[in-house]
């Protein structure tokens, strides 16, 4: 049987990815009830699990064909219903209820604006059938005040009563039902998003926001003598950032979000965090990403240090490109880094080749 790194890549079973994002990070016996939730709808495939103590969240990744993947998204917030209570979470992640958000990425041969449509329904299911409510967002948005993840998010769990009784923020679906135990949810089609967390050797929180104020797209956020909001923007565009203390790794992390990897990807990202450590007397100590990856990104980032590093030309393997990402991100610093468990082609390869396997990891997101 090929590896997967060779196997063909039966896509057209694999049409939607969905990575939903749920607040529990710690309960085992939760995590695998909403886990085997999701395996067991016939034609999807649980291909990771990334969870984080810390963060108190857990990530999950899995393929499908477009009725299954929304039966397994379905069946995953029943079970997040029933045994997570908001009530109850802390974490350092920021979030608004027990499954936070929950993305739709249309892959090869999928049309997206089936996938639009599928998600408006999906909401009212969620409404209708578990009394969850929610809003939709990025290409789902109903307006432009909710596109933004980090706006939706904004009071996060704790201020969602008085932020919903604000008429410009009653839901796009459900009756606020299931608030207090549930909180709310987002959903939305959106494009393939990377989170990449890149590692501080200080225990400074405050060093690690600076540098994401310093990267992030949104900049800086100030506030006038006046009274006024005035915004620094960062070097980046389509880079989001937070700064964090990982309590696991004893260290600060900047954690980022990468929502258009043709405009700056990993490198950019890393290279760009490791030049603003300068500023504050500190280093970088590698990175981890959070769920899958697309294999063209980390070829591409392999590409870029080899032709910078070694005037390469760019016409080895893929593996060769892969090898060098993962040793010049430091991918394997904190916990191994294996490319057939962590690139997405390749774990949809070993899914459709009969050698289904679920990653599970400690982490942040």
């Amino acid at each position: 049987m090929p590896t997967a790194k060779h196997a063909t890549m039966k896509r057209n079973n694999h049409a939607v990815e969905c990575v939903p994002n749920v607040s529990e990070g710690k309960n085992k016996d939760v995590l695998d009830a909403i886990a085997k939730a999701i395996s067991d709808v016939p034609g999807v495939s649980l291909l990771h699990r990334d969870s984080s103590a810390t963060a108190n969240r857990t990530v999950f990744t899995f393929t499908g064909d477009l009725d299954s993947v929304f039966e397994a998204a379905f069946s995953m917030y029943r079970v997040a219903s029933e045994r997570i209570d908001m009530r109850h979470h802390k974490g350092t992640h920021p979030r608004i209820g027990a499954v936070d958000v929950c993305p739709f990425i249309a892959l090869e041969g999928c049309d997206e604006e089936l996938l639009k449509t599928k998600v408006k329904s999906f909401g009212k299911r969620l409404a209708d059938e578990l009394r969850v409510s929610g809003f939709f967002y990025e290409k789902s948005a109903m307006n432009n005040q909710r596109s933004n993840l980090a706006t939706i998010r904004r009071g996060e769990y704790e201020g969602l009563d008085d932020k919903l009784k604000s008429i410009a923020w009653k839901p796009d679906f459900g009756k606020n039902e299931t608030l207090d135990t549930f909180g709310a949810t987002t959903i939305g089609v959106r494009d393939f998003l990377i989170a990449f967390n890149v590692n501080l050797k200080t225990k400074d929180r405050k060093i690690a926001q600076h540098i994401a104020e310093m990267i992030r797209e949104l900049g800086k956020i100030m506030t006038q003598p006046d009274g006024s909001i005035s915004r620094l923007p960062g070097l980046l565009r389509s880079v989001k950032g937070i700064g964090w203390y990982v309590d696991e790794y004893n260290m600060a992390q900047v954690s980022y979000n990468l929502t258009n990897i043709d405009q700056n990807g990993l490198f950019e990202v890393f290279e760009s965090t490791k030049a603003s450590c300068v500023r504050y007397n500190t280093e970088t100590y590698g990175s981890e990403l959070i769920g899958l990856i697309p294999l063209k990104e980390m070829v591409r980032t392999g590409k870029r240090y080899a032709k910078r590093n070694y005037r390469d030309s760019g016409q080895k393997s893929d593996e060769y490109y892969i090898d060098l990402a993962v040793r010049k991100l430091g991918l394997n610093a904190l916990r191994p880094f294996n490319p057939d468990e962590r690139i997405l082609e390749y774990c949809i390869a070993k899914n459709e080749n009969g050698t289904e396997e679920v990653t599970s990891e400690s982490s942040t997101h």
